[in-house]
Order: structure tokens, then sequence, then C-alpha cells
């Protein structure tokens, strides 16, 4: 293939790299052709980035399922990542720790609530690999589960464990309610509005402390 051909493939490229990323969707950075990294890009879901910078700090959220908690807290985290001084040099992402829940839709009631709140959640669950926990410089366990994940995968992890309790108020749980674990009697949509207020008082909490938490 001459120059001329090889650099008008390579401009199309990037111009359909390009498409997918002003719809929310990224790259994978390996050697597979392109629409293989396309389709990939999308299947992860928006707000997703597939890849560690080394240029950044990596803020990982763990819950159960990776349904609806942790993608909340990521994205919560995102808004006010956006509006701080940290913008861009640090990531926040989301994960569950069961392979039963692996690529299952996200929790369509806590999609609805975020949305009330200037929210939006798209994609699926992923499970944690053990890449992602070693690559991590902050890892925060939303629930008594992916704490005591955490606490028998030490091997793996070389940054700090800071679970989301630390950034509630005194006094309450130390961890997010699981909004699938609720009394018959009690209102789903105050149960979830509740959940969410709590991961904004957690992740704002958690923001102030970052100079200390990742230095």
């Amino acid at each position: 293939m001459n120059k001329t051909n090889s650099s008008s493939n390579t401009s199309n490229i990037f111009k359909k790299i390009k498409r997918q990323l002003s719809k929310g969707s990224y790259p994978i950075a390996n050697s597979e052709g392109e629409d293989s990294l396309l389709k990939k890009s999308a299947d992860l879901g928006t707000h997703e980035t597939p890849y560690y910078s080394p240029n950044q700090t990596n803020i990982l959220f763990l819950s159960k399922r990776g349904m609806s908690r942790a993608p909340l807290a990521r994205e919560i985290m995102r808004h006010l990542l956006h509006l701080s001084d940290h913008f861009g040099s640090i990531r926040p992402s989301a994960r569950g720790i069961s392979d039963a829940y692996d690529f299952c839709p996200f929790d369509k009631r806590m999609i609805q609530s975020a949305q009330k709140f200037g929210y939006e959640l798209n994609g699926n669950s992923r499970r944690v690999n053990m890449a992602e926990l070693s690559s991590a410089n902050l890892i925060v366990p939303l629930d008594r589960e992916s704490e005591e994940y955490t606490k028998t995968r030490n091997f793996y992890i070389h940054g700090a464990v800071r679970p989301i309790g630390q950034f509630l108020n005194p006094g309450q749980s130390p961890y997010i309610a699981d909004p699938f674990e609720r009394d018959e009697l009690w209102d789903i949509k105050a149960r979830y509005d509740e959940i969410i207020k709590s991961v904004e008082f957690g992740c704002g909490k958690m923001l102030r402390s970052l100079p200390c938490l990742i230095s």
C-alpha cells in the first residue's frame, strides 16, 4: 500500500472513532481491526473507558452486582470531578464482584431515579478482574460483600481501600443500602432517592479528602 492510501485509511479510522467518542464510547487500545475496536467500545456502554491511563489516578467503586450502586457512585463522582480542580486527572470506574451479574443491564429503577437527580446511567454491569484491582489507586467498596471481597484479594491490590462508610455520617450504616433487599412495605421510590442522596454525600466528602487518600 502506498503512503497516500495508508494516510487515507488512517484518516477514515479516526473519523469513525471520533463519531463513537461523540456518542460517549471509547476505543480500546489493542492490535485488533477498526471494526472490532468500535464494536467493543459500544458494547461496554457509555461513561466507561476500557483502559487505565498511567497519567490518571484511578478510583474503583465496587458493589455486589455492579448494576446500581457502583455505576451510580461513578457517575456522581464524574459530575463532582468535572466541577473540581481534579478534572482530567482522576478517572472513576465501577464494577461488580459477582459472576452471576456480569453484563446484566443496569437497574432500571436506579436509571429512572438517577435521571431525576441529573445523572445518566447507561450500560451493563461488569465483573471486576484482578488487573483492574491491581491498577486502581483507590478502591471504594459500597457494601459488605465488596469490602470482604477486597480483604481476600490483598495480593492483587496495590492502592488504598477505603469503604464508603468512612465518608458517611457517624451513626449511619457503614454501607450503601442494597436496593434489591427491602421490606415489602417500604416506599420503593423513597428507597432509591435515599440511596442516591447517601452516595452523593459520601462522594462529596471523598472528593474533599482526595489529596490525603491518593498521596
